[in-house]
């Protein structure tokens, strides 16, 4: 708690700025950069091999998980 005993008076008063008040000047951006240009067949064949390794993955995991699965059903 704080020392003294006072209520919360709330926040300070808001002071508007004068009259007439304006900003100096607006920075307007430049034309935007003109991006690369893209290699369709090169970007397509990695989403394929991507698309691969992942499918491979998910067959050598749901493999490894049916290979435990039946080894821990023989084991009982």
């Amino acid at each position: 708690m704080s020392d003294s005993d006072a209520p919360y008076a709330g926040p300070p008063v808001n002071v508007p700025p004068p009259p007439g008040w304006r900003v100096e000047a607006v920075a307007l951006p430049g034309e935007p950069r003109r991006l690369p240009p893209q290699d369709h067949a090169a970007i397509d064949a990695a989403e394929q091999r991507a698309r691969l390794v992942t499918q491979w993955l998910t067959l050598v995991a749901v493999a490894a998980m049916f290979t435990v699965l039946i080894i821990g059903l023989v084991e009982f």
